[in-house]
């Protein structure tokens, strides 16, 4: 059966809030039962978009833009492809399904996600992975795979999970980070690791300058980074973009301030 597939007609005035529209939500409904549900002041899904009837498990976002917000949020199931860009919130809380973005997203994507997988075929906005304002905890799980650059703040206060960013990342990338695995293929902005109390931030470049709060540990080929490259590689379309790994790192124990538990790591 075909995919479910919203075509976007134009741009709407302003921003548009799609959590309402998961795979799991739209599941067993017709496309006139779809087109019929609201979404945000008085606009229903018609209203914007036409409907081609389909398999729900398997949603198309067609002609999207940068003011369609929360594409994705809290689905716990199906598969969510979005053709072109998408506004902020993208997969915010996403539990175990997948969501695809050909374009650009803009903040907090991949917020709070505990499990899944989010691919940005473009550029990230800030705080991404990251915590929304108020909560303790980032992303908490899964993997949020970004081919392009990434924000300011990206995975600020991650607590579980794999953020792949193929670009560059913005200033204070893993600041306050809690656990998980952050790898940035290019170069990252000022005070990497800021605050840093466990997990590991992995470096293709190393950073200009490094935090001062942060300790030299020397050379070392770590087991961990085969295991990860090897688990990367079974999918290699989706990942080759941040592959291959080099031999071996530096490692850079710290942040010392807050205990000197985690670690930034630069490949050699």
């Amino acid at each position: 059966m075909t995919a479910l597939t919203l075509t976007l007609r134009a741009p709407p005035p302003r921003s548009v809030d799609l959590s309402a529209l998961i795979p799991e939500r739209l599941a067993g409904m017709n496309a006139v039962q779809i087109g019929a549900l609201p979404l945000c002041d008085g606009l229903d899904v018609a209203d914007l978009f036409d409907v081609d009837g389909g398999d729900a498990r398997h949603l198309v976002i067609r002609n999207s833009c940068d003011r369609l917000t929360h594409i994705g949020s809290a689905m716990r199931s199906g598969t969510i492809t979005v053709e072109g860009d998408c506004g902020a919130y993208a997969g915010l809380g996403l539990n175990g399904a997948s969501l695809d973005i050909g374009g650009n997203a803009g903040a907090f994507a991949g917020s709070g996600m505990k499990a899944g997988a989010i691919r940005i075929g473009g550029n990230a906005g800030d705080f991404a992975g990251g915590a929304l304002a108020g909560d303790r905890q980032g992303m908490r799980g899964g993997i949020l795979a970004i081919h392009g650059d990434a924000g300011d703040r990206t995975g600020e206060r991650m607590r579980r999970g794999l953020l792949l960013v193929g670009g560059n990342a913005g200033a204070y990338c893993g600041a306050n980070m809690l656990a998980g695995t952050i790898y940035v293929a290019g170069k990252v902005g000022m005070m990497p690791g800021f605050s840093l109390k466990r997990g590991t931030l992995l470096l293709a470049r190393m950073p200009d300058p490094l935090p001062v709060t942060f300790q030299d540990s020397g050379e070392h080929a770590l087991l961990f980074l085969t295991l990860l490259e090897k688990q990367l590689q079974r999918d290699r379309d989706a990942f080759a973009r941040f592959l291959p790994f080099g031999a071996n790192v530096r490692r850079y124990c710290g942040d010392l301030a807050w205990g000197g538990t985690g670690e930034i790591l630069v490949f050699c």
